[in-house]
């Protein structure tokens, strides 16, 4: 008896050394249109979409919980991949993670959806919608309009140059954006802005409580607006400056390293403002803020 228990025990604990394996390893591939919609959901984990120079698109999923389920539909216009969970129960532990990975054409338009899951997006110059709840975002512009938004993940938007339309909005994460041209709006409850726009032809951003850091060259006809509530906007143009200002805060201070200075709103309560022209004024800026400091500068 004691020989069979040994034996018993020593088979079990070999098992339980044995390395887990993946419950699913799933791989697709289909034949599509260069301008094919990829629309992407995912509950938790990682969706890495890159570019590449074929007319095909390429899945590898690795579902580590046994619970999920993969759905997928291609055409030739669309592929949709979605990780379902029937139980609908969020886990948190990494080997419930589901990862899916894509190679697509670049000029694939894309719909991406995730809880917690990452998103990374590489190389894509189509248009793009992706949204995630508390996972990270990682995506660049091209020419086509790109719009992300997350509730408490950090956004990242890095341009190529090209003048694509980009919108951003979270409630609580980071949001940085650099190296793109023509046109960002970009808004936040508590988390932070971080944005370099070049030739900026429309540019609006708000914050209730979080800053703004904005770093921007101005075409000649711009439309910028900047609004916040308690959090402190700090504007710096790229010279030559051609543009009005109007700035305005309620209780908040009000500097600017070039022009006039501020001056009360009123005689008798608080509030102050700084209304100045610079070079030809033919674009326009303008700045409120309810008690979050103002800083603009060329320099």
């Amino acid at each position: 008896m004691t020989i069979r228990i040994a034996l018993l025990a020593a088979a079990t604990l070999a098992a339980l050394s044995q390395p887990a394996l993946a419950a699913q390893n799933i791989s697709k591939r289909a034949t599509v249109a260069a301008d094919v919609l990829v629309d992407v959901e995912n509950v938790q984990g990682r969706v890495d979409i890159t570019a590449w120079d074929r007319n095909e698109v390429e899945l590898t999923a690795v579902l580590q919980s046994d619970k999920d389920q993969l759905e997928y539909e291609a055409t030739g216009t669309t592929v949709r991949v979605k990780v379902t969970r029937p139980d609908r129960k969020f886990r948190g532990e990494d080997e419930d993670d589901a990862i899916l990975t894509l190679r697509v054409p670049r000029g694939a338009r894309l719909e991406v959806d995730t809880v917690s899951a990452d998103i990374k997006v590489d190389g894509i110059r189509g248009e793009q919608r992706i949204g995630t709840v508390s996972g990270a975002l990682r995506t660049q512009a091209f020419d086509e309009a790109v719009e992300v938004r997350a509730v408490s993940g950090d956004i990242t938007v890095a341009g190529s140059g090209g003048k694509a339309a980009v919108r951003a909005e979270s409630v609580s994460g980071t949001t940085v954006v650099d190296g793109i041209r023509g046109g960002f709006e970009g808004k936040t409850v508590s988390g932070d802005l971080r944005v370099t726009v070049e030739d900026a032809a429309r540019l609006r951003l708000g914050t209730v409580s979080g800053s703004i850091r904005a770093q921007a060259g101005l075409a000649a006809d711009a439309r910028a607006e900047l609004n916040s509530i308690s959090g402190e906007i700090d504007l710096r143009i790229k010279p030559p400056i051609n543009a009005e200002f109007e700035i305005e805060s309620f209780s908040g201070d009000i500097e600017s390293c070039f022009g006039g200075k501020a001056r009360a709103r009123s005689k008798y309560g608080p509030g102050s403002e700084l209304r100045m022209t610079q070079g030809s004024g033919s674009a326009r800026v303008r700045i409120k803020s309810l008690s979050g400091d103002i800083d603009v500068c060329d320099r």
